[in-house]
């Protein structure tokens, strides 16, 4: 006969049973959401900590150490050198990577590895590849002696390398002012030059500074103050020493190219040596030419 006394325990203990199993699911959740939280911040405090390396950059092929190898952290603005026998020391992050770069080598990224016990110094070897650099084309020529390189410089064309500034300065020239005046106001006189043309013109100022004494000391002072800075420039860049080495010629002929050249030169304030020596060399070519007429 079926006792309900019994059904009613068997009813309870299936109850407690899925009660039982109810709690079981949740605290194995609890337990895996537990263990899922610490193990990423786990990661992440290990991929945050400072960690020490020590290492060698060596060659891919035998293992020689590269010397004065440069490593620096990708992203950031640190880095080191290493020795002569290619090792280095550096603090960086579980998370960092290294660009290894040596010339004569290519350039490699290098992941720092995942490190346990990250308290010790760990020491890694790092290879890199050799690579070869492709150079342009190189001519090699003799200049010969000294005497066939002057020969060789006389003949030398002097090309016009500036000629846009040429043609723009000749477009301007309408617009052109005066070139400033170099004599300070005190010493500049009323007529500089004097012509027929101011006793026309400016019959008064004219006469004023034919006959002025103080007018003829300021003409006086102000030409050779013209003349000053031209002087200091043939004393130093036109001397016997510096035609003969440009022309070849000595003795009397160096005396008459010389006294040929000079009144030719044309001297402002911004005149360089190499200006003077250009002009040089195109006045004894010129020379040579008048003086081969001559003879003919």
């Amino acid at each position: 006969m079926f006792n309900i006394s019994s059904l009613t325990t068997l009813e309870e203990l299936i109850n407690n049973l899925i009660s039982y199993l109810y709690m079981i699911r949740i605290l194995l959740f609890v337990l895996i959401l537990f263990l899922f939280c610490n193990s990423s911040s786990a990661a992440t405090l290990t991929n945050d900590s400072i960690i020490r390396i020590s290492g060698q950059i060596v060659t891919k092929s035998d293992l020689s150490p590269i010397p004065f190898s440069h490593l620096i952290i990708k992203g950031k603005r640190s880095g080191q050198i290493c020795d002569s026998l290619g090792i280095f020391h550096l603090q960086v992050k579980q998370s960092d990577t290294l660009l290894v770069s040596a010339l004569g080598y290519k350039t490699k990224e290098w992941a720092v590895p995942f490190i346990f016990g990250s308290s010790l110094s760990q020491f890694f070897q790092i290879p890199l590849d050799e690579t070869a650099y492709l150079l342009n084309e190189v001519s090699v020529y003799a200049l010969g002696t000294w005497d066939e390189f002057k020969a060789d410089f006389r003949k030398l064309e002097i090309k016009n390398e500036y000629a846009l500034n040429s043609q723009i300065t000749k477009e301007l020239a309408p617009f052109q002012t005066k070139k400033p005046n170099i004599v300070p106001p005190q010493y500049r006189p009323i007529i500089e030059d004097l012509s027929v043309w101011d006793a026309i013109g400016t019959p008064a100022s004219f006469l004023f500074s034919k006959f002025s004494k103080k007018e003829k000391r300021k003409r006086k002072v102000a030409k050779m103050i013209r003349n000053k800075w031209q002087i200091k420039i043939l004393n130093q860049y036109y001397t016997r020493e510096i035609v003969a080495a440009n022309t070849g010629l000595s003795g009397d002929e160096l005396d008459n190219f010389m006294a040929y050249c000079g009144p030719k030169l044309n001297i402002t304030q911004t005149t360089s040596q190499y200006d003077i020596l250009e002009q040089i060399v195109n006045h004894y070519k010129t020379y040579t030419k008048q003086k081969r007429g001559y003879q003919l």
